[in-house]
C-alpha cells in the first residue's frame, strides 16, 4: 500500500474481491492480523502484491468511514502495517486501536465483497 495515488487495475481490484471475506471472517471472528505473505499466499500471490490489492481496500473502507479493514494484514517483521498504509498510525499502539475498531464493527462487515 501507498500514500501515493496508484492506478487501481482490473486485477487490484479482482484480488481485492478475493481477499476481501477473508479478512472479513477475520474480523468478524476477532482473530489477530494475518502476514502479508500468509494473505497473499492464500490467494496465490507473492507478499509483495498485497500493497496493491490492499490499497484498494483501503481506499474503500476509508472513501466510507469504514474501520480500516485492510490492517488486519501487517509486515511479518514489525508486525503492523507497511508505510503505505494511512488507516490510522503506524505505531504498534495506534495499529491496536485500528484492529480493534475492525473487530468492534464485527458482524456489520459483508462477507461478500463490494464491486471496487
Amino acid at each position: 500500500m501507498s500514500s501515493n495515488p496508484r492506478v487501481q487495475t482490473p486485477d487490484h481490484k479482482a484480488r481485492a474481491r478475493r481477499a476481501w471475506p477473508i479478512l472479513v471472517k477475520r474480523a468478524r471472528a476477532g482473530l489477530p492480523p494475518l502476514t502479508y505473505g500468509e494473505l497473499s499466499g492464500t490467494l496465490g500471490l507473492h507478499a509483495r502484491s498485497a500493497q496493491w490489492f490492499l490499497g484498494v481496500i483501503q481506499t474503500h473502507c476509508s472513501t466510507r468511514g469504514l474501520p480500516p479493514l485492510q490492517a488486519l494484514a501487517v509486515n511479518k517483521a514489525t508486525g503492523v502495517p507497511g508505510v503505505g498504509y494511512v488507516g490510522s498510525g503506524r505505531s504498534p499502539a495506534q495499529h491496536a486501536r485500528a484492529v480493534a475498531a475492525v473487530h468492534v464493527y464485527g458482524k456489520k462487515w459483508p462477507i461478500a465483497a463490494p464491486h471496487f
